[in-house]
């Protein structure tokens, strides 16, 4: 029943700025809360049977094009934002849905367009604003994302989305002191923000600061089980030689996740470098292999390890096997020259 009217949609070429008469408001009806519970195929059947009384309810349309992207049904979403701004051009939100379309059909410049669209119509907006920040950022068009973080902190100063924003620019941007100022001001905004409390500690553990850690921990305080703040815990301990800290790190990250391959290959390197086990340290690298079949390094690894224990048919055997993997993998060659000349 939806896909007859939907395709018919379809064959409607949008253009940008069509200025299409207001709805009509005298036929439209309450659209009802719909929890976030409800599967997706629920939703749809509940905003369906809304549209069947009422087809040019422009709400409910951009309504159910959020739920087709939600189950991944990008063309009938395409279709039910089209025809609600078809109805009705001057609704800034449905140009964030429609951008939202735009990414996920890899069209960036209408994406981008609908976005700026949303900001003319409704300049007080911050979602639009917010959307071209991360847009940019995307891009790598670091001081446009700066820009718009800024528009929106002319609106709302307290919002830490754009402080967020500005310090991964900046971050990027290689200026570490200004990417640190703006994602202080992140937390300090909303002290829940786990991800930039990750990125400041990864910052400073670049400058081999320890505040890293306390950064890392109150990003585990938000989310116990985060992988990417475990993960940069572990390489804090680890360069902070505090091993046995960086080895139970690593442990929990494997415990919830078994395919985290550099966590093993980590804990292996630990093991490798730091304490001579070898034969715990080979375990843990076939481990990461076993989980990335192409993970050449660890491969290289291993060879160090056999290498290590004196056995150099192996170890040649997994030179080789590493160069064949990556054949301008420079360790591995000198592994196998290493190898040749002690022949």
């Amino acid at each position: 029943m939806i896909r007859n009217g939907l395709i018919v949609v379809l064959c409607l070429v949008f253009l940008f700025g069509c200025d299409q008469a207001p709805k009509d408001d005298t036929a439209s009806v309450e659209i009802p809360e719909v929890t976030e519970e409800f599967p997706g195929q629920v939703k749809l059947d509940s905003l369906t049977a809304l549209l069947e009384k009422d087809p040019n309810n422009t709400d409910l349309l951009n309504e159910r094009a959020m739920v087709f992207l939600d189950v991944d049904q990008t063309n009938f979403a395409l279709a039910d934002v089209g025809k609600a701004l078809l109805l009705d051009s001057t609704i800034a939100k449905y140009y964030l849905t429609i951008s939202d379309v735009y990414f996920r059909l890899n069209k960036p410049n209408k994406c981008k367009n609908a976005l700026l669209k949303a900001v003319e119509l409704q300049p007080d907006y911050k979602e639009p604003l917010y959307r071209l920040a991360q847009f940019e950022l995307y891009l790598r068009n670091y001081q446009e994302s700066i820009n718009y973080a800024n528009d929106m902190l002319r609106i709302d100063a307290r919002d830490d989305r754009p402080f967020m924003l500005k310090g991964l620019c900046y971050k990027e941007l290689g200026d570490t002191t200004k990417a640190i100022e703006n994602l202080l001001e992140a937390v300090t905004q909303n002290p829940d923000n786990y991800d930039a409390f990750v990125e400041l500690g990864i910052l400073n553990y670049s400058q081999k600061n320890p505040l890293a850690e306390g950064y890392l921990k109150s990003a585990l305080a938000i989310r116990p089980e985060g992988i990417d703040a475990l993960y940069a815990l572990g390489m804090y301990y680890q360069g902070a030689d505090k091993l046995n800290e960086a080895l139970e790190t690593y442990t929990r990250i494997i415990e919830i996740d078994s395919t985290y391959s550099s966590a093993y290959f980590n804990m292996g390197y630990v093991q490798y470098q730091y304490l001579q086990l070898y034969n715990e340290a080979l375990a843990n690298f076939d481990k990461a292999v076993k989980v990335s079949p192409k993970y050449y390094q660890a491969v290289y690894m291993r060879g160090l390890c056999y290498e290590a224990k004196g056995d150099m048919t192996r170890a040649k055997r997994e030179y080789a096997y590493a160069l064949e993997l990556n054949p301008n993998y420079g360790k591995a060659a000198d592994g196998m020259k290493r190898i040749i000349s002690k022949n």
